[in-house]
């Protein structure tokens, strides 16, 4: 309970009582939900086990929040086809899952960071297409990928056919051109990403990688 009252900054008397601290921590999420929230959060990193009766207690009160996917704090609810889009982009044991699972903390978890989210994002894809696309590329990243399908568009599809408008090359650069770069990581006038672009920037990534592991994404 000292841990808690630490962490979320809640100045409490030192109390050997059974409940001393643990009283006074209850006593100040009370005049607070977003601390109380913050409350749940810290112990669920704490314990590392969030239960099945937590979860349902947020679900049953309509909560926009629920315990995320490794049980160590919460989340922001997502619908249950995004949620699963995740969870399936994410089971293979490779950098691109362990790159989406942290953007998809920073994105939904319960302190979002949208340009941490953004960033993790582009380095999930960067995982997958950078071997596949410029294999040779000293210091590559995602520019140089897109710099390559707009060279020769004709050269990549992903499993649909071109249509007389654009490409599969096209396309797929067309893509990466939305998620790169981070505006506050390049260019001469730096901003801050809003949570809605990082949202976006996290879906676009969760596809491209779903195409890449589907070995969609490859020379005709």
């Amino acid at each position: 309970m000292a841990t808690v009252a630490s962490t979320l900054r809640i100045p409490v008397k030192r109390s050997y009582d059974i409940g001393g601290i643990s009283g006074q921590i209850i006593a100040a999420i009370n005049q607070d939900d977003s601390l109380y929230l913050d409350c749940v959060d810290v112990c669920l990193h704490l314990a590392k086990s969030g239960d099945r009766e937590l979860e349902a207690i947020l679900e049953t009160g309509g909560s926009v929040w629920t315990v995320n996917t490794a049980r160590d704090g919460l989340e922001r609810r997502v619908d249950a086809t995004t949620k699963a889009a995740s969870l399936h982009a994410t089971s293979a044991a490779d950098q691109a899952s362990g790159e989406l699972a942290q953007a998809w903390s920073a994105v939904y978890g319960r302190n979002p960071d949208p340009s941490d989210g953004w960033d993790h994002s582009i380095k999930a894809v960067e995982a997958l297409l950078i071997p596949l696309v410029v294999p040779l590329q000293s210091k590559a990243n995602l520019g140089h990928v897109a710099g390559q399908l707009k060279a020769n568009p004709s050269k990549w599809s992903f499993g649909v056919p071109a249509n007389d408008a654009r490409g599969n090359g096209e396309t797929l650069e067309g893509l990466i051109r939305h998620i790169w770069p981070n505006p506050d990581r390049h260019g001469a006038s730096l901003r801050t990403p809003t949570q809605q672009e990082a949202e976006s920037v996290l879906q676009i990534a969760i596809a491209i990688v779903e195409l890449c592991r589907g070995k969609l994404v490859k020379l005709p």
